[in-house]
């Protein structure tokens, strides 16, 4: 297990990578990677438009459905 060090960037807090964790991932600088916020911690994958595609679409039905997921919810409730 490696430990990085959180460092201050701006307004911003930046993690460094060490090189060899770089070169066996495969990261590069400027590499964009997305931040899942977990209960215990974070954890950083490669980020994947095809992914993020799919979430926003499952947001929109479920934004669009709300009344009816709403519903079924409350006649859950009473049963």
């Amino acid at each position: 297990m490696t430990t990085v060090r959180l460092r201050r960037h701006g307004n911003s807090v930046g993690i460094t990578f060490p090189a060899e964790t770089c070169i066996r991932m495969g990261l590069e600088a400027g590499q964009e990677l997305t931040l899942i916020e977990l209960s215990d911690g974070v954890k950083l994958v490669r980020r994947s438009v095809a992914l993020e595609r799919q979430l926003q679409l499952a947001r929109e039905v479920l934004q669009e459905q709300a009344d009816a997921l709403q519903e079924l919810l409350d006649q859950k409730g009473r049963t």
